[in-house]
């Protein structure tokens, strides 16, 4: 019993190497022979036309039909990290299609020469695919853009600004297509979310990215600054407007009390000329005993802005 395992065992290790020898065999000689056959070949493309952006997407890979021997394809596919080849569209007079000044095509089987070289030796090129290249042209232009910061944040009740936003640089150059830049009216930062500011803020924002817009810069500096709000009270004197030349109205008060808050350092900047206390008597009723008082100009420096009284009596006499 032992004696015939070991001898089926044996039977059964000859037969297997003969199985594979004999498969080997004819791998071999399957590879040595010729075959016709689909690749694709990654492309890259280069040397456009002066003064021009391609706007368009173009493919990444040709697929091309090639003879090679079975080892030089196996070789490819088990390796498939061939060097792309290199596509210079500015040394090909494209052909313009009809009634559009902006696009071009090119039959690739113009191109079949410098890709052939581009090939392995061991690859013969037979024919190429897609047949057609389509290229969209749009004027490469440069423009000068404001940077936009888009931040959001909210300041204590307690600050304000001590000075407008900073940004530098606040402007920006910009380059593509003119197409997407006769678009654009600023160059805009990523978004960004500061949250509650009770103290001045510095920071640092990339530059929106845009498909096929190059930018000189890409990362700006801004500054907010903030100071404490103070409280002010002041007091300012009525005017009367559109009063005949033969009438005196007299108000009493004279004039109204306005109380806001400030920041520190623009203090003095509220002083009574800054403010413009009305009454138009093209729009009084005579028939009321009081009079609304409108304050028509007030600096914008000055925040939470109430005043007091709103309403005056009056007294009409003729001059």
């Amino acid at each position: 019993m032992q004696k015939s395992q070991t001898e089926w065992k044996q039977k059964l290790t000859v037969f297997s190497f003969f199985l594979g020898l004999s498969l080997l065999i004819w791998l071999l000689n399957a590879l040595s022979k010729n075959y016709t056959t689909e690749i694709n070949y990654p492309i890259s493309y280069s040397q456009f036309p002066s003064g021009k952006v391609l706007v368009n997407k173009l493919p990444k890979s040709l697929v091309l039909d090639v003879n090679a021997h079975g080892y030089a394809l196996l070789s490819y596919k088990i390796i498939n990290r061939p060097v792309p080849i290199s596509f210079s569209v500015d040394s090909y007079t494209m052909n313009r299609l009809s009634g559009d000044t902006s696009s071009f095509y090119l039959l690739t089987n113009y191109a079949r020469e410098q890709v052939s070289r581009q090939l392995s030796s061991e690859l013969q090129l037979v024919d190429i695919s897609p047949d057609t290249l389509k290229f969209k042209f749009a004027e490469l232009v440069e423009k000068k853009l404001p940077v936009f910061l888009d931040l959001n944040y909210e300041i204590s009740k307690q600050f304000t600004f001590a000075d407008e936003v900073s940004i530098d640089p606040d402007t920006v150059i910009v380059s593509g297509p003119n197409t997407v830049l006769d678009t654009m009216k600023y160059m805009y930062t990523q978004e960004q979310d500061l949250g509650l500011l009770d103290k001045s803020h510095t920071g640092e924002l990339s530059l929106e990215n845009i498909p096929g817009v190059k930018k000189k810069v890409q990362r700006v500096n801004y500054e907010i600054k903030l100071e404490k709000l103070t409280e002010v009270q002041i007091q300012v004197p009525i005017r009367v407007s559109g009063l005949p030349d033969s009438l005196r109205m007299q108000t009493f008060p004279q004039n109204i009390r306005v109380s806001g808050r400030v920041g520190l350092s623009k203090y003095e900047r509220i002083v009574s000329e800054a403010f413009l206390a009305e009454i138009d008597f093209s729009e009084v009723d005579l028939g009321e005993s009081r009079l609304k008082v409108n304050l028509k100009t007030i600096p914008e420096e000055l925040n939470a802005v109430e005043f007091y009284p709103q309403n005056v009596e009056y007294l009409l006499t003729v001059k």
